[in-house]
């Protein structure tokens, strides 16, 4: 029980601190958007491997995938839906 009473006056701290701006998470790594292009214009053309490319921008693979996502979005590149076979 004092657990729980522990844990929900955890939980209430947290939410003032997020209210007062306060607790804000992990601040995004800075990236590079125009090396990032042209790595991901390569890495696209597959003349060069995904590892080659989180290599050259100093990413993990989590933060890689988010960050291609991020950047197709924000190009407005769309994956063409692959032929179907009858």
């Amino acid at each position: 029980m004092e657990l729980e009473l522990l844990k929900q006056r955890q939980r209430n701290g947290i939410e003032i601190a997020k209210l007062q701006g306060k607790y804000k998470g992990r601040k995004p790594i800075p990236i590079d958007w125009t090396k990032f292009g042209q790595l991901y214009e390569e890495w696209k053309l597959h003349k060069i491997t995904a590892r080659y490319f989180m290599q050259k921008m100093g990413l993990t693979s989590n933060t890689f995938y988010r960050r291609v996502h991020e950047y197709e979005e924000r190009n407005e590149i769309t994956l063409e839906p692959a032929p179907k076979f009858s």
